[in-house]
């Protein structure tokens, strides 16, 4: 796919002259007839001189003397090139030929070639309505696009729907319509559409516009009516729909009051290392609106280019500042986190391409775009690591009210992420018996980082459940166990890292056997002291206790098998005597119970 670049000298460069740009210095015509030139034969031709190794300045000085060369150069500048054996100098583009024919004959020099200009690349595509998405330019989105254009990362489009015609034809994959209750998540407002294509019509193919992501994959999720209208739980299940079917950033451009169910609906995508990325709202006030204000949400806010730079209050490096419609911080408030034009060319759902189209609605998905190319990037990072990545590239670029600044998607695809792994010292239990349910904890867990995500509990290597909550616990039945059990909790930070903790405990959930093996015989009447022996049996664990119950009462308890004496006197004149057996787990069980008078 051809591409064009801005500002750039096409040519083949060597080391040695990628090299030699580090320094840029002058060699100037000793000799020149200007007036025998014409203006063209006059123009200025820069040309690197290469000499064979062992040559030296004098030689050197030499080579260009002979060909009518000398140097204009500063010391330190001469000594840059010097270091690779060359020189860079000027001829008129009239002499260039026969300068070059010279210098090669020269059996001091070893390469002459045209110098070339360098430049910072910025990829433009072919789209015919790409020179009106100023949008593009304002994230810096051309200047990624020299390192990515995207790739099959899939993001999840929760709105009216997706159509995929021109630009995003074949850039979708299933999706669902939680409206209709059907597998044709189709766009009957056009919201969907618009904001699809900004995260993903398809670049550089000679059409309409381009995305941020060229080659991402879109995840039509209805959940809107063709009203603009939803739930809030239709929105909580199509962010679950999409998470477990692939989708690892979440566009969210839509918002309201919030709900738990809405709010756990997040945190399940939080937990599963998905990116949800939604618009602040168009409220033009510091209301939080939802899902925007929840908690691990990248909040996007819009911005509008700046009147004038230098008189504009809170006009950014970016030549940026926020819309009057866009939602922000108040003083002390940090739910908005970033910002990105707001006012945008994109396509309805008839396939026209509009420009004048406005909101944070379609902010949003040129953050999620911008996302995209970090996954794109950066495969491994987590949602976490992509947002920490979008707020430091914004950091460079301060916009009042929102947290961070206007994205940079140039720089966020190169910001490192944590690769430190949360720490922990053990389990609990780890030793000794286990029966029923049990509460399995990391001890002196930490991350200094990004913080703790969740943690997982693995049972004998099987994955049994999850906490998302402090401090990380999670219950074990051990109904089903038995004997020597392994038991490990998997503690993960946002970024992914991980620590594992293992711990072993014996399970038994079998009662032991407990018998009353002498005993006066039941329904006598006894007086004196009444002597009670007993036993107890316990495979698994071992006994560990017994205990003499009268009336149902505990009287009396025994670690070894010593019998139990008590004066008839000290008790009512009807009674019942029992043993109670525990094992060391704490399983337990009764011995007959025998009826006693006195």
């Amino acid at each position: 796919m051809k591409l064009t670049k801005r500002r750039v000298t096409v040519g083949l460069i060597s080391t040695a002259v990628v090299v030699s740009m580090t320094s840029v210095t002058t060699w100037a015509l000793a000799a020149d007839d200007a007036k025998s030139m014409s203006a063209a034969a006059n123009t200025p031709v820069s040309l690197v001189v290469g000499y064979k190794t062992g040559i030296d300045r004098v030689a050197s000085t030499r080579s260009l003397s002979s060909a009518g060369l000398r140097t204009a150069d500063a010391a330190t500048a001469q000594s840059a090139l010097a270091e690779i054996n060359a020189s860079r100098v000027t001829v008129s583009s009239g002499r260039i030929a026969s300068v070059i024919a010279s210098l090669r004959n020269d059996p001091n020099v070893a390469y002459v070639e045209k110098d070339v200009q360098l430049a910072e690349f910025d990829t433009v595509p072919n789209d015919p309505s790409f020179s009106k998405q100023n949008e593009m330019y304002a994230v810096k989105a051309p200047k990624a696009w020299d390192t990515t254009k995207g790739s099959a990362v899939t993001v999840a489009v929760v709105d009216t729907g997706v159509n995929a015609i021109k630009d995003l034809a074949g850039a979708t994959v299933a999706g669902y319509d939680f409206v209709n209750d059907d597998s044709s998540p189709a766009d009957d407002r056009g919201h969907g559409t618009s904001v699809a294509a900004l995260i993903a019509a398809r670049g550089n193919n000679k059409q309409g516009m381009a995305g941020v992501c060229w080659s991402c994959k879109i995840m039509p999720v209805k959940v809107l009516d063709n009203k603009g209208n939803g739930s809030g739980s239709d929105v909580a299940q199509g962010i679950i729909w999409a998470v477990k079917h692939g989708a690892r950033i979440i566009n969210l451009s839509l918002g309201g009051p919030g709900s738990k169910v809405l709010q756990d609906a997040v945190a399940y995508a939080n937990v599963n290392n998905a990116l949800v990325v939604a618009a602040a709202g168009n409220a033009g006030n510091t209301t939080p609106q939802y899902p925007a204000a929840y908690t691990d949400v990248l909040t996007v806010a819009a911005t509008k280019r700046c009147a004038s730079y230098a008189t504009t209050p809170g006009c950014t490096a970016g030549h940026q500042t926020l819309t009057s419609y866009s939602s922000r911080n108040k003083s002390g408030a940090s739910w908005v986190d970033v910002a990105a034009v707001g006012d945008v060319m994109t396509m309805d759902r008839y396939g026209n391409y509009n420009t004048g189209t406005s909101g944070t609605s379609f902010s949003a998905p040129i953050v999620s775009g911008v996302a995209a190319l970090v996954k794109t990037r950066n495969p491994s990072y987590t949602g976490w690591s992509i947002a920490s990545s979008i707020y430091k590239s914004a950091s460079v670029r301060k916009v009042a009210g929102v947290n961070y600044g206007l994205v940079d998607a140039s720089i966020a695809l190169n910001v490192p992420t944590d690769r430190t792994a949360p720490t922990a010292t053990g389990i609990t239990p780890n030793g000794g018996f286990a029966k029923g349910s049990i509460p399995v904890r990391p001890v002196n867990f930490k991350d200094d980082k990004s913080g703790i995500q969740k943690s997982l509990l693995y049972v004998n290597g099987v994955y049994k459940n999850y906490s998302k909550n402090a401090p990380y616990g999670i219950i074990f039945n051990t109904a089903g166990y038995k004997g020597r059990t392994t038991v490990e909790l998997r503690i993960s930070d946002k970024a992914g890292n991980q620590k594992i903790v293992k711990g072993v405990v014996t399970v038994d959930n079998t009662a032991p056997v407990t018998k009353i093996t002498s005993a006066p015989k039941s329904g006598t009447k006894v007086k004196g002291t009444v002597t009670i022996k007993f036993s107890g049996t316990d495979a698994t664990a071992g006994m560990g206790k017994w205990v003499l119950l009268i009336n149902g009462k505990a009287s009396q308890s025994r670690t070894v098998l010593k019998p139990f004496t008590f004066a008839a006197s000290s008790v009512p004149k009807s009674f019942t005597v029992q043993v109670r057996g525990y094992d060391k787990a704490g399983n337990s069980s009764n011995s007959v119970k025998l009826t006693y008078t006195r």
